[in-house]
């Protein structure tokens, strides 16, 4: 049996560790932020939650639907999301194109995003596996063996004996913490495979209109979703139309 340290508790990281955890290994998560997700993540405000990083998922590898469709408590907390077919804007925000009609379901988890993750990381939380608002500073090897890994936090405290480690965060992170780590001096390439790798960052933009009342004069957008040939606008949804949402009127950009 293997001690692994995985940092990162998103989708990957998380998928990691319940695979290790399932074939007898021990695991210990560490995440920086205060509850699993990652990109699929969800903001709570008084009027209601904003999905602001994942706003969708499909499913097409064959494990992940096993995944989606066995594992205790997965299916109530997945649902089909019937966006109405995704229009087209123009960069004034007219409908140019026909609605695209949905190759594939999409999926959304509820009350949010960051649901499943939340559910599907619990079986760690309850090993004591999963240390969340543990910022990982650098890894080093073991003084006393030389061979295992040591993962020092930013509070200071350095948790010991990994056999291995995973990295399961975006790649910028990856490359500061291994250059904290020492890994130029100690001749790692992966360093150099992960340069040419280029970030694509974007902003969200969360809508609530608590005070919109449809009326028949006043219908607003006749559909959920759109992308958009604006420069700056990709994708606008609304988010009360995901199920298991509240009715608010509210729209991500």
């Amino acid at each position: 049996m293997k001690h692994t340290a995985v940092i990162g508790a998103g989708m990957a990281g998380i998928a990691v560790a319940r695979t290790l955890m399932q074939a007898g290994h021990q695991v210990s998560v560490f995440e920086k932020s205060h509850g699993a997700g990652g990109r699929m993540a969800t903001r709570n405000t008084p009027y209601g939650n904003f999905d602001h990083g994942v706003q969708y998922f499909t499913i097409r590898d064959p494990q992940f639907m096993k995944a989606i469709t066995r594992v205790p408590g997965t299916p109530e907390i997945c649902r089909p999301w019937s966006a109405n077919a995704v229009r087209v804007l123009d960069p004034l925000g007219r409908v140019i194109e026909a609605p695209l009609p949905l190759r594939e379901p999409h999926f959304v988890a509820a009350p949010g995003m960051n649901s499943l993750l939340r559910h599907w990381a619990q079986p760690l939380h309850e090993a004591r596996a999963l240390h969340l608002e543990s910022q990982v500073q650098f890894l080093r090897r073991s003084a006393a063996t030389g061979k295992s890994w040591d993962i020092v936090c930013s509070d200071g405290v350095a948790h010991t004996g990994f056999d291995q480690v995973v990295l399961a965060i975006p790649h910028v992170q990856a490359d500061y913490l291994l250059r904290q780590s020492g890994a130029p001096a100690a001749g790692f390439n992966g360093l150099n495979d992960m340069a040419g790798v280029e970030v694509a960052p974007c902003w969200t933009l969360m809508l609530a209109f608590p005070l919109a009342q449809p009326t028949l004069n006043h219908l607003g957008p006749q559909w959920n979703a759109a992308r958009s040939t604006h420069h700056r606008v990709a994708w606008i949804c609304r988010e009360s139309s995901k199920p298991g949402r509240s009715s608010v009127e509210r729209w991500t950009v």
